[in-house]
């Protein structure tokens, strides 16, 4: 079986280390950005078998990402996971503001902190999905 390749963006190099090094523990191989602009370069290199997406970073958001890789033939169906403290900040259910994009809409949301188990099984479940 071939290693399971995720991109993970995020602008907190902290949060990127300890999911790449998470991930790797788990036989993924983790690639890294800490902007939008340098994970959407990463996937133009190649198609990770999942996308780990924060959504609230500084110039160009989580969501501009999300809907350019949806917009993206050869993109638009890797799972794509926001992993986000946007709860956080937002008074309002975050999902439902996102449903505003549901065209575009990721595979799953994770709040942060991330509960490591649980990403595990997600990812697992949305890989035995697209299997």
């Amino acid at each position: 079986m071939a290693q399971r390749v995720a991109v993970i963006i995020d602008d907190e190099p902290d949060i990127t280390t300890y999911l790449a090094t998470l991930l790797a523990d788990h036989g993924w191989e983790a690639r890294t950005a800490n902007s939008v602009k340098d994970g959407l370069a990463l996937l133009a290199k190649g198609r990770p078998d999942a996308v780990l997406l924060d959504l609230m970073m500084p110039e160009r958001g989580g969501l501009n990402a999300l809907v350019e890789i949806r917009k993206t033939a050869s993109l638009k169906d890797v799972p794509v996971v926001v992993v986000s403290g946007i709860q956080d900040k937002l008074n309002a259910d975050y999902h439902a503001y996102l449903e505003r994009f549901k065209h575009y809409r990721p595979d799953a949301f994770l709040d942060k902190p991330v509960d490591p188990a649980l990403l595990l099984k997600t990812l697992d479940g949305l890989a035995a999905v697209r299997a």
